[in-house]
């Protein structure tokens, strides 16, 4: 198998990577086509996963070492309106490196910017599943 080398390849391998985590937590999951490409007059998520009723609109973020991530008020605007007109509530997930994916609800308009004292600080993924499927972390 080939190395992922080019970051569209990385993003795809990232967001494949959580829709089949998500699946396997016993949600409904769409990656969306073209996420990020630029090429739809509709703004399309990156993942979709809808959790015992619970729609979650999900826009994902890596960075192979800790540098700052933003999210493009452009883009933040979509997660919301999709959000809204899914019923759902839209999160950004951010990793750095080997680190955990960790949970940023977005309240609002605007851009988003994500630093390492605020990744520390937010709530992991597993968090954000067990409160849905109220289970205990192990």
């Amino acid at each position: 198998m080939s190395a992922v080398t080019s970051p569209k390849a990385k993003g795809a391998s990232k967001e494949r990577s959580i829709a089949n985590l998500l699946w396997d937590r016993g949600c409904a999951v769409l990656r969306g086509c073209s996420s990020g490409g630029g090429v739809r007059k509709r703004f399309v998520p990156d993942v979709v996963a809808i959790c015992r009723g619970q729609v979650l609109v999900l826009e994902l973020k890596y960075r192979a070492r800790r540098a700052a991530i933003r999210v493009e008020g452009e883009k933040v605007e979509g997660l919301l309106e999709f959000a809204s007109r899914a019923g759902g509530r839209a999160y950004v997930l951010a990793k750095f490196g080997r680190g955990p994916w960790k949970v940023f609800e977005v309240g609002g308009p605007g851009a988003i910017s994500i630093n390492g004292d605020m990744y520390d600080r937010a709530p992991e993924l597993d968090h954000l599943l067990a409160s849905i499927f109220n289970k205990q972390l192990i």
